[in-house]
């Protein structure tokens, strides 16, 4: 028998070991990755991890893969929950908006993307304030009134009470049906701390070790699980199994809205409704016209473009001391102009690449001379030429066509660009009032170690040069006429290819290229399944383009044909499941 201590004490002493308590009586599988271990290459809280996939789609001089030979899926990884997912799952559970994973450590990225299964690993530190979030939340919780917590008549205290509140509150926490070797140990703890410290404190531990556990910190898929709630067969393909209908459901809520099912999705998964395709179509459509959806095309878009970036940015304003003033306003342009053009002005890669709409708070109509608010800026177009990008893109005094043609040779067309050599100083020429940006960087096409890939980067990037590093629009610099042509080289599309000239013939081409709708396809299956594409997902991407396509490059159409593909419906069988 334990013995009596403070509440501190409890606080910090016997909840913190729930941790390992739960991952043994709640039976972790062996797809979650307990804490501290398979961490990622880099500690989460420190640089970010950015790799290339390990399995790239088709290999060079593979042979073409038959669509029509049967289901492919690739691997169900075990998904860690972020913190924009942790919060957002804890707000639907408890209704408690803190959101104290602010305190936790930033996600490792891979690919650009935070969720990546193979970076977004548990470091020690992660634990640490997973288990001191858990305590805090289950205290704040039980102190809000144990009437509003348990699912019973007011006022009962009984074991009973507590019995159906272990299966009612796990159901929701853990996105599935509680299976008996987690329900019965959850009671046993409730039974043993009730004598020694009361009704009240035992309900607090016990919330604590649901808050603590791998079944609600990851969304795994494992064969164990599915053989305590439902059937999940094979469908006729070796090695291949269809999802069941509440993994499903996790799936669809943690993609669409990052965060838990909501009732409507529960109750599909409990009559086994979502492994019907069409269901599964018209739930996604649902859930687009959420106002969480907003939130999900936010977080792609802040990941995407890189926003993050914007913290501690430093952009001197001529004749001024002003360095990073506009930092907050930057960021949050973007922010409105993508989900302008996502909700309200298309929806398509056409409103992305093409639209004039530019949203500026006051600090930025006074930089660049227009009034506060949205406005059209017929010198613009779509999301290469907003002036928060141009900013972001940029050196400290300067425009950076290297930057600027980096990312869309990596976000807009998914080319991989290998790292400069090691012993190649990519420090930026210093700012020449006698010449262009475009003339100093001259000096990348005459190094032979650097001209192959700066003949990809800077070639594009010079389109771009109409814009100075606050974003704002020009014609000239240093009294010099701006040359803004360029030419794009080895895009993928032989339409695309060629030369160009200006910001707005450079996103003309883009906005209804192949190459680029395939590429932001492939970004939004990198964000929606946490992963990197494989060779299994060939057939599953190729109809998400297709659709994509089909509908003008409709973004709401891609992410409900992401959601029906058999990569998000189906899953492979692991190792571990044999």
């Amino acid at each position: 028998m334990w013995r009596r201590r403070s509440g501190g004490e409890v606080a910090q002493g016997v909840a913190a070991t729930l941790l390992v308590l739960s991952c043994q009586i709640m039976g972790c599988q062996a797809d979650a990755k307990p804490f501290g271990t398979d961490l990622p290459p880099t500690p989460s809280g420190q640089e970010p991890v950015e790799q290339l996939p390990s399995v790239p789609v088709a290999p060079p001089g593979s042979a073409p893969i038959d669509c029509s030979a049967g289901v492919a899926p690739g691997a169900a990884e075990a998904r860690l929950l972020t913190r924009r997912q942790y919060d957002n799952t804890i707000r639907d559970l408890l209704g408690d908006v803190s959101a104290v994973a602010l305190t936790f450590p930033a996600e490792n990225t891979l690919l650009g993307f935070g969720n990546n299964a193979d970076a977004h690993r548990a470091s020690l530190l992660l634990a640490e304030r997973h288990v001191a979030a858990g305590e805090e939340l289950a205290a704040a919780a039980v102190a809000r009134g144990l009437d509003s917590l348990l699912p019973c008549e007011p006022g009962d205290r009984s074991e009973a009470c507590v019995g159906r509140f272990i299966t009612e509150f796990g159901y929701r926490a853990f996105r599935r049906p509680l299976a008996p070797d987690e329900s019965e140990p959850l009671l046993a703890l409730f039974r043993a701390a009730n004598p020694e410290w009361g009704f009240e404190k035992s309900v607090e531990l016990l919330l604590a070790a649901f808050l603590q556990s791998p079944q609600l910190l990851y969304r795994t898929e494992s064969l164990a699980a599915e053989s305590v709630y439902g059937d999940s067969p094979s469908v006729g393909t070796a090695g291949v199994i269809a999802l069941d209908s509440y993994q499903i459901a996790s799936r669809l809520s943690y993609f669409l809205w990052n965060t838990m099912p909501d009732a409507e999705l529960f109750g599909l998964a409990d009559t086994g409704q979502l492994t019907d395709l069409e269901i599964v179509r018209a739930q996604a459509w649902r859930m687009l016209d959420d106002e969480r959806a907003r939130g999900t095309v936010a977080d792609f878009y802040e990941q995407w473009l890189g926003l993050p970036q914007f913290a501690g940015l430093s952009r001197k304003v001529p004749g001024s001391e002003v360095v990073n003033g506009f930092n907050s306003s930057w960021a949050e342009s973007l922010s409105q102009f993508v989900q302008h053009t996502f909700w309200d002005e298309g929806g398509n890669l056409g409103a992305l690449l093409g639209s004039k709409s530019v949203f500026v708070d006051a600090p930025l109509a006074e930089l660049y001379g227009v009034g506060a608010g949205q406005y059209q800026d017929a010198n613009r177009a779509g999301i290469l030429t907003q002036p928060g990008l141009m900013a972001l893109l940029a050196h400290d005094e300067q425009s950076a066509p290297v930057q600027r043609g980096k990312f869309i040779r990596e976000q807009l067309l998914c080319h991989q660009l290998p790292p400069p050599p090691p012993d190649v100083d990519t420090t930026p020429p210093d700012p020449d009032p006698s010449a262009t940006t475009r003339e100093r960087f001259g000096q990348h096409s005459a190094d032979q170690r650097c001209a192959t890939c700066h003949r990809h980067l800077d070639k594009v990037g010079f389109g771009l040069e109409a814009f100075d590093h606050l974003g704002r629009f020009r014609t000239e610099e240093n009294g010099l006429a701006i040359d803004a042509t360029g030419v794009v080289t080895d895009s993928g599309d032989e339409n695309l290819d060629g030369a160009f000239d200006g910001a707005l013939e450079l996103s003309g081409k883009l906005a209804v290229s192949p190459q680029v709708e395939a590429c932001l396809a492939t970004q939004w299956f990198r964000y929606g399944m946490g992963r990197a594409e494989q060779q299994e997902d060939v057939c599953s991407l190729e109809q998400a383009k297709r659709d994509f396509a089909g509908a003008g490059g409709d973004f709401r159409q891609l992410l409900v044909a992401l959601a029906t593909t058999d990569a998000f419906r189906f899953r492979a069988v692991a190792e571990q499941d044999l």
